[in-house]
């Protein structure tokens, strides 16, 4: 049975079963962002894994004084209870320089590369007791002096690798982990050192393992940290952004001022006045960003994937009238196929090459997939090579696209105006209810 495109309906059938073709493409590429999806948590499963063995997202504080108090509580006339609680009391001064140093080789879960550090730290400064002052000397109150010790807040105390140097007022300190159900590491503090009203300074160094990235808390009254690292893309997050900054391609360097002004509590405060919640609101660091996300890029891609098609097969469709070739809907549909299994392809490739690399293999696969089968299809290639030039240039286009980040939108949007307007331009004069010499068997 042979359908006949000489009539003025015809063009128009044939338009439609193009874009039902169109249509039924939506199938194959949902199938396709389901699996980017799939792939995407498969590779947040590697980096759990190798946070719970190497070390995840840190936090790190600077070192606070704790001490314990009791007080005598009258319950009846002839009944009392002790009631003990703790004075926190942060630094008046905390200087932390980190080195941040991304391991040489990543850690290989499965097929996903999880860059991995070591951070070395080195927090100095001082605790001024003045801010101590209006919860000292309170009447009925004792205080546990010699039960004092000095915490150092860390979101996972099992990433610690090495105290190199602990001093506090010049006497070396010997921590444990921190009691109850606080996180960290935390050491006993001599009397002599509380009592005798002079600020006492800090000396800590320590080696801290982690992945992906590193906050800091504010904890003193004036907070400075600078933060090296190996990184070429770092991505500063948090309740402060550094007041100093340089990116290069080889690392970045960062500096934050922060002050007791800036923070939504103060310097001293009695059990759980402050919530570790609050201390948690005030952190602020660098996220290692991965440039070149795979699997973001390749959403990316499938997002635009369908007008690519449309506009593709509006191209393919302008030039049979214009050139009175024969392309058969299921010519059509073999190249749209062809088209969707090109992003299966980017995705697979892109897990074991660089971005670059995978999709330059997956263009060039398609392309001389599509030049050689349109070569055949319309005994010509010449035409087969016009077809194979026009989709380097499209998915040269598409390449840039899909590297943009802060751009994506924009760029789209005018890709597509321009590709839509040159076929309506080139096709303006065109007759579309005249004769066409196009036969569907």
């Amino acid at each position: 049975m042979a359908i006949n495109f000489t009539t003025h309906g015809s063009v128009g059938v044939k338009a439609l079963i193009i874009g039902a073709i169109v249509l039924v493409l939506l199938i194959p590429l949902t199938m396709l962002r389901g699996l980017v999806s799939e792939r995407a948590q498969r590779r947040d499963q590697a980096y759990s894994t190798v946070a719970q063995g190497w070390g995840g997202d840190l936090v790190v504080g600077g070192p606070m004084l704790v001490i314990p108090t009791e007080r005598v509580v009258a319950e009846t006339d002839i009944r009392t209870r002790t009631e003990r609680s703790e004075i926190y009391l942060l630094p008046a001064k905390l200087d932390m320089d980190v080195q941040l140093a991304l391991e040489s080789e990543p850690r290989y879960v499965g097929i996903y590369a999880v860059p991995v550090y070591l951070a070395h730290v080195r927090m100095t400064g001082k605790f001024d007791f003045e801010s101590l002052r209006p919860l000292l000397n309170r009447p009925g109150v004792k205080y546990l002096w010699d039960q004092s010790r000095v915490q150092l807040p860390l979101s996972d105390v099992r990433r610690l690798r090495e105290l190199q140097q602990v001093h506090l007022d010049q006497s070396e300190l010997k921590f444990g982990p921190a009691r109850g159900s606080e996180s960290g590491v935390e050491a006993p503090v001599a009397t002599s050192i509380l009592t005798n009203g002079l600020p006492v300074s800090f000396d800590f160094s320590a080696v801290l393992a982690g992945s992906r990235s590193f906050s800091v808390l504010p904890l003193g009254s004036d907070t400075t940290v600078t933060l090296q690292s190996n990184w070429p893309h770092p991505s500063f997050q948090g309740a402060f952004l550094p007041v100093d900054r340089k990116i290069t391609d080889n690392g970045f360097k960062a500096r934050w001022q922060v002050l007791e002004l800036n923070r939504s509590y103060g310097q001293a405060w009695e059990d759980s006045a402050v919530a570790a919640a609050t201390l948690s609101d005030s952190a602020f660091g660098v996220n290692l960003y991965q440039a070149v996300d795979v699997y973001q890029c390749g959403e990316r891609a499938i997002k635009y994937a369908l007008l690519f098609i449309a506009l593709t097969f509006l191209t393919f469709f302008a030039w049979e009238r214009v050139s009175r070739l024969r392309i058969h809907p299921l010519q059509y549909l073999l190249i749209g196929f062809a088209l969707s299994v090109f992003y299966l392809l980017l995705i697979a490739l892109s897990e074991h090459l660089v971005f670059a690399l995978a999709y330059a293999a997956a263009s060039v696969a398609l392309i001389s997939l599509i030049g050689i089968y349109l070569a055949g299809a319309l005994k010509s290639r010449t035409r087969g090579a016009i077809a194979a030039g026009v989709m380097t240039l499209v998915y040269g286009l598409l390449y840039m696209l899909v590297l943009s980040e802060d751009y994506a939108l924009l760029l789209g949007a005018i890709i597509l105006f321009t590709a839509l307007s040159v076929v309506m331009l080139m096709t303006r004069r065109l007759d579309w209810y005249g004769d066409a010499e196009g036969v569907v068997n």
